[in-house]
């Protein structure tokens, strides 16, 4: 769909955050925003097709407990608490596994959400 951001576009979070939600939703990466104690306020509908999360509810539950503990790792959440421990939430890295395919390799790009939490922008090769 034209017009919508990619996964390269510099500030993703902020170019997300000015979608509507059905739009966020025609994303072709996965989309997903946490409140700053982790619990899902957003989960992009390709995110939970290509995740493999299927239909269902992601909102208001703790994404590396409830929904991801496989993320809940030094490799993928450690990342993230380090960042924000340096006041710097804009990385990227690849990580290997997903929800229904362990082995498969997914683009990671995280960043500040406005008004507290995070973006977590999934793509997967």
């Amino acid at each position: 769909m034209s017009g919508l951001p990619d996964f390269e576009t510099p500030n993703l979070a902020a170019a997300v955050e000015r979608l509507a939600p059905n739009l966020i939703d025609a994303l072709p990466f996965g989309a997903i925003r946490l409140d700053s104690s982790g619990m899902v306020a957003s989960f992009s509908r390709i995110e939970a097709s290509q995740s493999g999360y299927g239909a269902r509810a992601a909102v208001g539950r703790h994404f590396f407990t409830e929904i991801a503990p496989c993320m809940d790792n030094e490799s993928f959440r450690g990342r993230i608490d380090r960042a924000l421990a340096a006041g710097v939430l804009d990385i990227a890295f690849t990580h290997i596994g997903d929800f229904a395919d362990r082995g498969r390799t997914l683009d990671v790009r995280v960043q500040s959400a406005t008004g507290g939490g995070c973006w977590i922008f999934l793509q997967r090769a």
